[in-house]
This record gives C-alpha cells, sequence and structure tokens, in this order.
C-alpha cells in the first residue's frame, strides 16, 4: 500500500512540477488571433465538403492489426500450454488473411 502512495505522489509531484515549468517557461504574448473565439474549425473553402481518403482508415485497421499481433505472439511464445503454437498458427493464418484483404481494399480505393 504504501508504495502505491509513494508511486502516486511521485506521479503527481511530476505533473505539477513539469506543469510549472511550462508556465515559467512559455512566452506569454496574447493577441487578436489567441483571443479570439475559435469554434469547429476554419471557415469552409467551398460549399462542396471534401471526402476523406479511405486510404487513412485502411492504414489505421492495418496498425491495430499489427499491434494486437505483437501482443497475442508475445503470449504465445511465453504460454506454457502444449497448444499454445497451434493456437500461434490460427493467429497467424487469420492475420495474414486479414492483411492480405486490407491491402487488397486499399490497392482497390488506391486505383480508383
Amino acid at each position: 500500500m504504501e508504495t502505491i502512495l509513494i508511486y502516486g505522489s511521485g506521479i503527481l509531484a511530476g505533473i505539477i512540477l513539469l506543469y510549472l515549468i511550462g508556465i515559467m517557461v512559455a512566452p506569454y504574448n496574447p493577441g487578436e488571433v489567441k483571443n479570439d473565439h475559435f469554434e469547429c474549425g476554419l471557415p469552409p473553402s467551398s460549399e462542396v465538403p471534401m471526402k476523406a481518403n479511405f486510404g487513412y482508415f485502411i492504414f489505421a485497421i492495418a496498425f491495430i492489426v499489427f499491434d494486437m499481433a505483437g501482443l497475442f505472439f508475445s503470449l504465445f511464445v511465453f504460454a506454457e500450454n502444449p497448444d499454445a503454437l497451434k493456437w500461434a498458427m490460427v493467429f497467424g493464418i487469420l492475420l495474414f488473411a486479414a492483411i492480405t484483404v486490407s491491402m487488397k481494399e486499399y490497392r482497390n480505393v488506391k486505383s480508383s
């Protein structure tokens, strides 16, 4: 219990210290633009909204897949269960299928 309190108070002290250093170091020069209300971003440059690139979505999904793959493969490596290798192979096949489908979708979106 004492370790948690020491750790928590150390984190809190670090946050407060970084906040105070930021206040001391940051320049203070308010201006007309900085004090102006800023809601919903910049005004639109045209009446027709721009469509988002679907490739960014595919890239994000691929990142999540690779991130989870690293986690699960590390769990399979350190498992003491004899069936862990079989599950790792099944997971690897599913991962390969997911990457293949996402790259196929990315190529289709990129070419159109």
